[in-house]
């Protein structure tokens, strides 16, 4: 098992510097990742022989995941992809969207006071079959809202191309 890949490692520097400085939701993305990483591995299965968790994984045309798992089993390989918000979660929603043409399944991790307001319009999470989860970074908690059916990425082109990415990084580096 890996730890936390870094993918792009300065994905802030096209921003402003009042905005690159702010640390709220990089803080967020890896407290929610250990915390998964941790919960995954805690209840490993047979399902998963690997597992190997990555941050900011990018595929161009189709955005940049904060986090992706990767479960690799006996008869599948699974990819899910998060993004994750500190507000705003109608743009989650958007991003993880594009995210369904590489991964098997897709998530939208947010605190949850703004989980509670997506959960006014959970329907249109179910309709479109993304995940929404509320993660709250104080006490370690993921509130799993809804889990969306097991779905074939909608490229396989792109789902591909996602594997050959990571997997060029997993390759790369030591196991810890």
């Amino acid at each position: 098992m890996r730890y936390l890949i870094p993918f792009n490692k300065l994905p802030r520097r096209n921003l402003p510097k009042d905005t690159s400085r702010k640390r709220g939701e990089a803080n967020f993305v890896l407290a929610f990742g250990r915390t998964y990483q941790q919960e995954v591995t805690d209840n490993l299965s047979n399902q998963c022989h690997t597992f190997d968790i990555a941050r900011e994984l990018q595929i161009p045309g189709l955005g940049i995941a904060d986090i992706v798992s990767l479960c690799i089993g006996p008869r599948k390989t699974t990819l899910q992809a998060f993004e994750m918000k500190m507000r705003d979660w109608r743009k989650a929603l958007a991003q993880s969207y594009r995210y369904k043409y590489f991964a098997d399944s897709v998530y939208v991790v947010l605190p949850p006071d703004e989980a509670d307001k997506a959960k006014l319009d959970l329907s249109i999470f179910r309709a479109i079959n993304v995940g929404l989860w509320a993660y709250d970074s104080e006490s370690g908690v993921i509130d799993k809202i809804f889990n969306p059916k097991k779905d074939k990425p909608k490229s396989e082109t792109a789902h591909v191309k996602a594997l050959t990415l990571l997997g060029h990084q997993l390759t790369a580096l030591p196991v810890s």
